[in-house]
């Protein structure tokens, strides 16, 4: 957003603050539990969201030069994004089309040389583009094999917006436009494109992906469940919620939103008052606040278990050592309270839902994050 969306903004939340209300759907929803729990509904979900839908990879400073690659394989499909010398991106199913070696040993990094992948179990090597180049022993031992037709499989992405985004399925592709929903006019000036990229946490679950981002959708549980935490720095159940075809942005404000009354509206500073949580279906939390953004991206590994990928972008590269050990240290003060507080209760909740009693899981009328995100589920899975 911008300066003046930003100021638009913090406006509604001093209102919502001065009615003590939060804005609200149209109705209260419920769902049958057995949308979390049944193993029919987990595969489609696997196969229709995670492999033939585009997902979010991240912002464009993940691989922000020339031979940077970003690798992941949670969808079900290993893929491998890299930066091209001409600061395009291609995408690659990442197997080697020796023996299905991924070619890369981490989630990201720079290309050997910055301008070649060489798979590590027996050496053959693919440039930037995704061809080709290398077969030890291969006159003798592969004389044969067609090299132009064992490239690496091409994926459909687009990056727009300083948004990155893949389809895993190599079959399909998809318009960008359509999948962001105009949600980048609730993101722009962020520095998606120039940001520093500190690093991921990954955090494993053992309950249903689903409930892990129930948990990203609504601020009706700061008072209860964060009283020494979030609650400490800002209003429970109170937010702002826009739209975006199936995304969502909901503003929060900080408990020291009021201040702004006594100062001129030419001197505020909106983001020292206010954050922001934006859904990019199915699967992605882009969390904006003061100074920095992170994402949370979450991939179902079974029906009771998944896996959380928590990263943080900085304005800049830290300076010094020391701060840079500031900022891990802040950065891992939020992944832990989301694992001692936030996880730790959904674990709970999720005994419930195994319990095996039939009954409707409750969605009020100030959760409309949550309601979006199910609603927009049925709507793809029907």
């Amino acid at each position: 957003m911008q300066q003046q969306q930003l100021v638009d903004e913090i406006k509604v939340l001093m209102d919502l603050v001065a009615r003590n209300t939060t804005m609200l759907a149209d109705s209260v929803m419920e769902i049958d539990v057995d949308e979390y729990t049944d193993p029919s509904q987990f595969q489609r979900e696997k196969t229709e969201l995670f492999r033939n839908y585009p997902q979010f990879v991240g912002p464009s400073c993940v691989v922000p030069e020339a031979g940077d690659y970003f690798a992941f394989d949670d969808t079900g499909v290993p893929i491998l994004i890299v930066r091209q010398p001409d600061k395009s991106l291609r995408a690659f199913v990442n197997i080697c089309s020796h023996r299905g070696a991924p070619l890369n040993e981490c989630d990201h990094g720079k290309a050997k040389k910055g301008r070649m992948f060489s798979c590590p179990y027996h050496g053959w090597t693919y440039d930037l583009e995704g061809k080709l180049v290398g077969v030890p022993f291969g006159k003798e031992g592969f004389d044969t094999i067609d090299r132009d037709a064992l490239g690496l499989k091409t994926l459909d992405l687009q990056e727009k917006h300083g948004m990155i985004f893949v389809m895993p399925n190599p079959e399909l592709t998809f318009n960008i436009d359509d999948v962001l929903g105009g949600i980048q006019e609730r993101l722009s000036g962020f520095g998606f494109e120039e940001s520093f990229y500190l690093g991921a946490k990954q955090v494993f679950t053992d309950f249903s992906w689903k409930l892990n981002m129930d948990t990203f959708h609504e601020y009706y549980h700061f008072e209860f469940l964060h009283p020494n935490s979030i609650a400490t720095m800002a209003y429970s159940n109170v937010a702002t919620y826009r739209q975006y075809g199936r995304n969502h942005s909901m503003g929060s404000p900080t408990l020291q939103i009021n201040e702004l009354k006594d100062v001129p509206e030419s001197e505020w500073v909106p983001m020292n008052y206010s954050s922001y949580v934006n859904y990019i279906f199915p699967n992605t939390v882009i969390f904006v606040v003061a100074d920095h953004f992170q994402t949370w991206r979450v991939y179902p590994i079974a029906p009771d278990r998944s896996v959380v990928y928590h990263s943080m972008f900085l304005p800049q590269e830290p300076a010094t050592p020391e701060q840079r050990q500031e900022y891990e240290a802040y950065f891992q003060m939020i992944n832990d309270v989301a694992v001692a507080e936030d996880y730790s209760l959904v674990d709970k909740v999720n005994r419930g839902l195994k319990a095996g009693i039939p009954r409707n899981v409750i969605i009020g009328r100030n959760e409309p994050g949550v309601q979006n995100m199910h609603r927009q589920l049925k709507g793809v899975l029907g």
